[in-house]
């Protein structure tokens, strides 16, 4: 699952620009940042911000991205297009204050960096959705939240047996059957049921949902409310749902006999795209696919791809081994 960090790193390569005599590349991990020619060197000592990170305006090593137009105190890093090469995130010099912070330290705190929280459309920040905690399911819940590829590129072993399924630009979203209660839920609070959000008109144009949570008492089902909730709408004009994971007392069910078991109870799962070995260069190019979501009109883009093992394993670095690779489409977009 994910940590959010902002790490000083060193930097291991600078390659030159293909078009661009005073631009030059940096690879970081598997993600790559445009930076200007002779800015670092192999062994230089940067600080990597990986894209979808909100930076501070007021700060003097973001003061760049503001525009005199705009009232905005925060810029959203996404992906830009330097002379045909992608740019992702950003890299900066490590400021002076930092320089005593050792190599590998996360200094998110320190520059006033949070991670991008999309809104959702159909909620209004002051409206008591939220059930109280006294009132929450009693079961084991995390947050579903998981990092993109590039920053874990050895995680997958070449030839591994994967599933690889579309990730949905919308609202994470669960829901358990427990003590002969059917309870909803957003990534990070269970909600009260007379209240309508997203979540409550997806679940209830689905109720398929809570006969399978009920079928299956404790599990936690994941999935994502999408539709008009954010930027990708899938040609939607109410929010819908679809599941991608489900676990159980804290233990992950294996991705292929889920998928069959919310198939054979009519629950939409999200669309599969891909089961067989580990191939980076072939699910990279599935991830700039078109959505595979029915209701999504011709040429609407998918926002990524999420990929798992057919069969449920952990990695220290990351605990459940289950990573993203977002499309260079909606980066760019």
């Amino acid at each position: 699952m994910s940590t959010h960090s902002v790490k000083i790193i060193e930097i291991g390569e600078v390659r030159p620009h293909e078009n661009a005599d005073r631009l030059c590349v940096v690879p970081v991990g598997g993600w790559s940042a445009v930076v200007g020619k002779d800015q670092f060197r192999p062994g230089s000592r940067a600080i990597y911000i990986e894209p979808d990170y909100m930076v501070p305006l007021d700060r003097p090593e973001f003061a760049f991205l503001r525009k005199e137009s705009s009232d905005k105190t925060e810029h959203r890093l996404k992906a830009i297009r330097l002379r045909g090469v992608v740019s992702f995130g950003l890299l900066i010099p490590v400021p002076e204050g930092l320089m005593d912070r050792a190599t590998g330290d996360n200094v998110m705190d320190d520059l006033g960096i949070r991670r991008y929280d999309p809104p959702v459309r159909g909620t209004h920040g002051k409206l008591d959705d939220g059930l109280p905690e006294l009132e929450w399911p009693q079961v084991y819940s995390s947050k579903f939240d998981v990092e993109d590829i590039r920053k874990h590129e050895d995680i997958f072993e070449p030839g591994e047996p994967v599933f690889v399924t579309e990730k949905l630009h919308g609202a994470s979203s669960r829901a358990v059957w427990r003590d002969d209660v059917f309870y909803i839920g957003s990534r990070t609070r269970w909600l009260k049921p007379d209240v309508r959000t997203p979540w409550m008109r997806a679940f209830g144009a689905a109720p398929q949902v809570a006969e399978w949570c009920e079928a299956n008492p404790e599990t936690v089902l994941y999935g994502e409310t999408y539709g008009p909730v954010q930027e990708l709408k899938y040609g939607l004009q109410s929010p819908a749902f679809a599941a991608f994971a489900a676990s159980q007392h804290g233990e992950w069910l294996d991705l292929p006999a889920l998928h069959e078991s919310l198939v054979k109870a009519s629950v939409p799962p999200v669309p599969v795209l891909y089961h067989g070995p580990y191939d980076r260069v072939l699910i990279a190019d599935i991830a700039e696919w078109d959505s595979r979501i029915a209701t999504a009109p011709k040429g609407h883009m998918m926002e990524g791809v999420v990929i798992a093992p057919m069969t449920e394993r952990r990695d220290d670095r990351i605990g459940r081994v289950c990573l993203k690779l977002i499309s260079n489409r909606y980066w760019l977009s």
